[in-house]
């Protein structure tokens, strides 16, 4: 019977620290540019965000290389540091 505190006791603390590390509120890291780009000869647009101006021109410019930027605009977005990018281009 003197277990059953202890095992309860040890339960309870398991899960409360558990319970603290899933904190759905807290958001990632978020860029304050966003540019637009696009390229109307291979039909790519595309969309990146940056910390600064430069950093959201050459995101929008490292998805679509030979694109014009077309505007870089003050805005809260995700940044993508490190994450998987994935670009579509279609066969000739």
């Amino acid at each position: 019977m003197a277990r059953l505190p202890i095992l309860l006791g040890l339960t309870v603390l398991l899960l409360t620290q558990s319970a603290g590390a899933a904190d759905f509120r807290e958001v990632g890291p978020l860029g304050r540019f966003r540019a637009t780009c696009e390229d109307l000869g291979t039909f790519c647009f595309a969309d990146a965000c940056g910390r600064d101006q430069i950093a959201a021109a050459q995101g929008c410019r490292a998805r679509c290389p030979s694109a014009t930027i077309i505007s870089v605009v003050p805005t809260a977005c995700p940044l993508l540091d490190g994450g998987p990018l994935s670009v579509l281009r279609r066969r000739g």
